[in-house]
C-alpha cells in the first residue's frame, strides 16, 4: 500500500480515526509525512511539536498554539505520536534527541535506515520489516 498525499483531505477521520488506526501502518504514514523531502539531508531532524502537529493534521484537525495541561485532543495526540516514534525506534529508522540545558530541546533524528522506508514505495511494509 502506498502513502499518497492528497492536498486538502486527511487519511484519518479526526483523533478517534487515529485512535483506531493499524500502529504500524500509521507509524509509517507518520514518518513518511514528517520526514518528506529530507532523505538526502545530512542530518535529518524534526521538532518534537512539529511531530504533534503532523500526526494532528493526518487526522484531519489541528492543535491549539499553546499547548498545556492534560486536553484532548492534544493528549491522545501525544500518546499516539510517541508510540510512533517508538516504534521507529525498534526499527531503527528514527529515534529522540534531546539537547540544551535550562530548556531542553527534543528532536526526533532520522537513523541510516530512515531513508529506505521514505522512498519506499510501499512504507508500510519497509517499516513492518524492519521491525521483524
Amino acid at each position: 500500500m502506498s502513502i499518497p498525499s492528497v492536498p486538502g483531505t486527511s487519511p484519518y477521520a479526526g483523533p478517534q480515526g487515529l485512535w483506531t488506526a493499524d500502529p504500524e501502518e500509521l507509524a509509517a504514514r507518520l514518518f513518511v509525512t514528517v520526514f518528506a523531502g529530507q532523505g538526502a539531508v545530512p542530518l535529518p531532524q524534526r521538532d518534537i511539536s512539529d511531530v504533534y502537529a503532523i500526526l494532528a493534521s493526518l487526522g484531519g484537525y489541528s492543535l491549539p498554539d499553546v499547548r498545556s495541561g492534560n486536553t484532548q485532543p492534544l493528549g491522545l495526540t501525544v500518546q499516539l505520536a510517541q508510540e510512533c516514534i517508538l516504534l521507529w525506534e525498534r526499527a531503527t529508522v528514527a529515534t529522540r534527541l534531546s539537547a540544551g540545558s535550562g530548556p531542553v530541546a527534543q528532536t526526533i533524528t532520522m537513523l541510516r535506515f530512515g531513508p529506505g522506508v521514505l522512498g519506499a514505495s510501499d512504507p508500510v511494509a519497509a517499516l513492518k520489516a524492519r521491525l521483524k
